[in-house]
Order: C-alpha cells, then sequence, then structure tokens
C-alpha cells in the first residue's frame, strides 16, 4: 500500500514521536534530543519533518552557515521506513529551500565508516571532497606554551597564512565548529579574528572556538603551518577551559597528525566532508 508522504517544517509536537527512535540511536548517545528545544526555537535556521501517513518518522535540519552555505545535519529516519527515499527527499527539500534563497553550495558530514549513509548521500549527488580526523589531547591536559591571538589589523596577513599552508588546500579550505564546517574566506577570516578566534604560534594558524551541541567543547576547527608550530599551538589551545570534549580537526594526509600522535594526542572519530553545488543558470 502506497503511503502519504509529506516533507513539512518541524512543530513542537513532533518531538514525541521523533525521539522515540532517535533515542536509541548511536546506543542512546545521539546529541539530537539535547539540542532539540533550542533547534525548534530557532527563528534562522530550518528544521523539516518527513511525515509519513500523518506520523512524523524523519527529519534533519538547514544550518545556515558564515560563508553563505547552506549546511545539511541532524538527518534521521525511523528504521522502519529506511530504503523508502524519505532521506533523499528530505536533503532535496533543503536544497530547494536552499537555492530559493540563492545559496549554491551545499555541505554535509558523515563518519567515515558510515557506507549505508555515504550511499544515500550519492544519490543526492554530493561528492566527496576531503576526510578529516579529530583528535583528542592527552588526559589531564592543560594547556601549555604560549600562542599569540592574531589582531584586527593583521587579519589579512592571517588570511594569507592559512591559505598558504598545506592543511587549507588538503581540507578545502574549511574550519569545523559545532559538526558544521564553512569555507575560510577573507571575510570570514575577518570576523573570526574580531571574534579572538584566530590564534599563531611561529608559522602555524589556528581558529579555536569555545561551543556545542547540548554540551560544551573546546575546538581547534583548523589547524595548519610547520608540524611543530602546530603542535605548540594545538597543546598551548587545549585545556584553556572547562569543556565536555576537546577537540582538533586535522585533513587527512596533513603530516601534523604524526606530530600530533608523537606528542600523545589520540583519533576520536574521522569524518567525511562531502558538497555538493547548485547549477548555474
Amino acid at each position: 500500500m502506497a503511503m502519504d508522504v509529506e516533507v513539512r517544517p518541524a512543530r513542537r509536537s513532533d518531538r514525541a514521536p521523533l525521539m522515540s527512535f532517535i533515542k536509541d540511536v548511536w546506543g542512546g548517545h545521539d546529541y539530537i534530543p539535547r539540542v532539540w528545544d533550542r533547534w525548534i526555537a530557532d527563528k534562522v535556521n530550518r528544521m523539516y519533518v518527513v511525515a509519513a501517513d500523518g506520523v512524523p518518522v524523519g527529519m534533519n535540519r538547514v544550518r545556515f552557515m558564515e560563508d553563505g552555505s547552506a549546511w545539511f545535519e541532524g538527518a534521521r529516519v525511523h528504521p522502519s521506513y529506511r530504503g523508502r527515499g524519505l532521506g533523499s527527499m528530505l536533503g532535496a527539500h533543503s536544497m530547494k529551500v536552499a537555492r530559493g534563497l540563492g545559496i549554491a553550495t551545499y555541505r554535509l558530514t558523515s563518519g567515515s565508516r558510515n557506507h549505508t549513509a555515504h550511499r544515500q548521500i550519492a544519490r543526492m549527488r554530493f561528492k566527496e571532497i576531503a576526510r578529516f580526523s579529530v583528535y583528542d589531547p592527552p588526559k589531564r591536559h592543560r594547556a601549555s606554551g604560549s600562542a599569540e591571538r592574531v589582531k584586527e589589523g593583521a587579519a589579512v596577513e592571517a588570511y594569507r597564512g592559512i591559505r598558504g599552508t598545506r592543511e587549507y588546500r588538503l581540507g578545502r579550505g574549511v574550519f569545523w565548529h559545532n559538526f558544521g564546517a564553512a569555507a575560510l574566506t577573507p571575510d570570514v577570516v575577518r570576523r573570526l579574528v574580531r571574534e579572538g578566534a584566530v590564534w599563531r604560534t611561529g608559522a602555524a594558524f589556528a581558529v579555536a572556538r569555545y561551543g556545542g551541541e547540548g554540551a560544551l567543547w573546546e575546538q581547534v576547527c583548523f589547524i595548519g603551518g610547520p608540524p611543530s608550530d602546530a603542535v605548540k599551538l594545538a597543546k598551548a589551545m587545549m585545556g584553556r577551559r572547562k569543556a565536555a570534549a576537546r577537540w582538533v580537526f586535522v585533513p587527512q594526509g596533513s603530516p601534523i597528525i604524526h606530530a600530533l600522535r608523537t606528542a600523545r594526542f589520540e583519533r576520536s572519530y574521522s569524518n567525511i566532508l562531502f558538497e555538493r553545488r547548485a547549477a548555474k543558470g
């Protein structure tokens, strides 16, 4: 029997039916239940639900990023409804909304081992553009060494320094924050410098932010430059504040990874960055 399926904006009343299955995702450690109330109250970004015969059985969220791109996240579909194209419907609807707002670049991420998700992402014609590993500092690590905060007058120099790193090229020029990635354009770097989020040690640069989704995280969102300087910078950035987690994002293929491992940083997880651009015209 055919289902009556629709994609619509999420409602507060969708919480209970969605959480009835989301609570079991990732062994009961999914972050969606912790952020639902904030997401549903958000007037800037968008959250959508796919309903089958009137019952909410899936969701996703579109976040509008600092570089003018759209980030797709929080995609969940009830196990009994997977394989029926509902995830692709949510993605297609989100791209339509973004296009209507003049947004032409769409990105999302998936764990490197989530091959089922990768197949569905490929069906939506997203392409892998980079892979990243995320490293935790040693246990009981405290900030050590020194780092220089980049001042507003040096924003152009900082952008040139960041753009000149191998990590910028390997990571397709993005920085990560709260599971989302945005391009380090000149305007974005300028705003990050104003925010006080851009740091340097020697010839290495980092973007460091404090945030999270349902918990507070200390995040080195981008790091690039000579490995010896980069490790010193990572050590200085980690452990400055109380945090539920501390992460350093590094594109795979970077020699900084070996330097971090030598300094007893441990890999937490790896993910893939996917991107699709709207057709011109």
